[in-house]
C-alpha cells in the first residue's frame, strides 16, 4: 500500500521532523517535529495532493508515558511477544524491544506511519515487524502476550469495538495496558490506574495546552 501513497521526502523529513531523544526517554530517539501542521502542509505541497494529518509526526503523551512505564517495569514485556495496536511512530514497540520483548509487532492502518515506526526502530537498533490490517475486524492472536494501546479512544462506536476486541485478548491470556490522555471514551471501568501525570502539549493540535495522561491495566 506505502507504493501508492507519495512518501514524505527525505529533506522534509530532515528539516521538519528530525530524530531527537524521547522525552523522558533520552536513550531513545524518533522523528519529531516541532510544528506537526508545518509537516502536513509542506507534505501537500511536495505531493500535489489532500495527506491525511501526520500524527506519525511527533510522539504523543500517551506514547512517552508508555516507554518510561516499559524502562522502569521491563519484565512487563521481556521474553514476551507485544503488539503496539494504533503504533503511530512506533516509540512503544521500540521501548518493548528494548525492554527486552522477543518480538514487537507494530499495528496501524496508516502505511505513513508504519513507515516511520520502521524508519524509528532502525534509529534505535532494533526491528518490529509491521502490520498493516484494521485487526479489529479479525479475532485477536493468542500469540499476542503484551497488548499497548496509546491514545486511541476517540469515537464512541470504535472504542465499544475496541474494548470488545480487548477483552477477547485478555480472556486468551494477555495482558493489556492503555495508556490516554483523557479521550471522551476511554474506559472507565474494568481498569487499574497504574500512572497518572500532567504532560504539556500542543494546543494546537489538541486545544489545550496539558493533559492528564493515566496508564491502565485493562482487567475484564
Amino acid at each position: 500500500m506505502r507504493d501508492t501513497i507519495p512518501l514524505p521526502s527525505e529533506s522534509l523529513i530532515a528539516r521538519l521532523a528530525p530524530l531527537a531523544p524521547v522525552p523522558g526517554r533520552p536513550d531513545l530517539v524518533a522523528h519529531q517535529a516541532p510544528d506537526v501542521f508545518a509537516v502536513w502542509q509542506t507534505w501537500e505541497k511536495e505531493s500535489g495532493a489532500k495527506q491525511d494529518i501526520p500524527y506519525w509526526a511527533t510522539v504523543w503523551p500517551a506514547a512517552l508515558m508508555t516507554a518510561r512505564f516499559l524502562a522502569a517495569k521491563p519484565e512487563t514485556v521481556a521474553g514476551r511477544t507485544v503488539l503496539d495496536f494504533g503504533c503511530g511512530g512506533g516509540v512503544a514497540g521500540i521501548a518493548s524491544m528494548k525492554a527486552g520483548a522477543a518480538r514487537a509487532i507494530a499495528n496501524d492502518i496508516d502505511p505513513v506511519a508504519l513507515w516511520m515506526a520502521e524508519r524509528n526502530a532502525v534509529a534505535n537498533g532494533v526491528f518490529l515487524q509491521v502490520e498493516d490490517r484494521n485487526l479489529l475486524e479479525s479475532p485477536p492472536s493468542p500469540d499476542w502476550d503484551v497488548i499497548l494501546v496509546a491514545d486511541l479512544f476517540y469515537e464512541k462506536t470504535v472504542a465499544e469495538t475496541m474494548l470488545q476486541w480487548l477483552g477477547n485478548a485478555r480472556a486468551q491470556g494477555a495482558q493489556v495496558f492503555i495508556a490516554d490522555a483523557s479521550r471522551p471514551f476511554s474506559p472507565r471501568t474494568g481498569v487499574k490506574v497504574l500512572m497518572e501525570e500532567r504532560y504539556p502539549t500542543d494546543a494546537d493540535l489538541e486545544g489545550s495546552s496539558e493533559r492528564i495522561v493515566r496508564l491502565l491495566a485493562y482487567l475484564p
